[in-house]
């Protein structure tokens, strides 16, 4: 007998694209409400709900049905749907991002034994949230209690962070200013996608439209980056 999880794991059929929503069911992040072939709604267990349908009577069938009024924020996967979720929940923002996953086999490790990678203890907690340009400074600092942020070190000196979301996507990176421009970001990256390969993980995370450095930093490591926009909305 067909599951929810199997129904919208056959509904999530681009890789790249719904990369978050699969690695959610695949990791059990999350919980699938609603499956069909017409849709998927599910929320994550940090209370946010992603949403994919093929038309709007659906996303508002799934919405009424499913318990996540109390979910503040949401992924959503289509501009119909988008209007629908606006409009039902009164929000008025959305970040417009581009889907993007590692495909391949392990990056080449970069050699630098000048540098460590180590993952930040509690106490970085404030310092990372002050560094990372995110207006939800809880969030981040659960991040790193969480044990899902690494800093990159010169000796004693930190030049940068890179972490995991709640829903297990890459992101949060984030190089000094005095030291950027210098490889630190795709020693980050290519860390942490090969760390993600070798416990049998997708990398994926999300691409702010606009964001051209990040876009030319996974266009060098061989990412492949969707040219369908999906939302975070809140």
């Amino acid at each position: 007998m067909e599951t929810l999880e199997d129904i919208a794991l056959a509904y999530l059929d681009d890789e790249v694209f719904y990369s978050v929503l699969i690695n959610i069911i695949h990791r059990n992040l999350g919980t699938v409400l609603a499956a069909s072939d017409q849709g998927v709604l599910l929320r994550t267990h940090g209370k946010v709900a992603m949403i994919s349908s093929a038309n709007t009577a659906t996303a508002q069938a799934m919405l009424e049905s499913a318990a996540v009024d109390d979910c503040r924020t949401f992924v959503v996967c289509e501009e119909p749907t988008l209007n629908v979720v606006e409009q039902r929940y009164g929000f008025q923002h959305h970040t417009p991002v581009n889907p993007s996953a590692y495909l391949g086999d392990p990056l080449p490790v970069i050699h630098r034994p000048d540098l460590r990678i180590d993952t930040l203890s509690s106490k970085w907690g404030d310092w990372v949230a002050d560094h990372y340009g995110m207006d939800n400074p809880r969030y981040v600092r659960s991040r790193v209690e969480a044990g899902e942020v690494w800093g990159l070190f010169h000796s004693e000196e930190i030049l940068g962070f890179i972490g995991l979301h709640e829903q297990g996507s890459m992101g949060m990176l984030e190089i000094l200013e005095e030291h950027r421009r210098q490889g630190y970001a795709e020693y980050l990256l290519t860390f942490l996608t090969n760390k993600l390969l070798a416990e049998g993980v997708l990398p994926h995370d999300h691409i702010i439209v606009g964001n051209e450095a990040s876009v030319r930093l996974q266009q060098k490591l061989d990412f492949t980056i969707s040219d369908r926009t999906l939302w975070w909305v809140s």
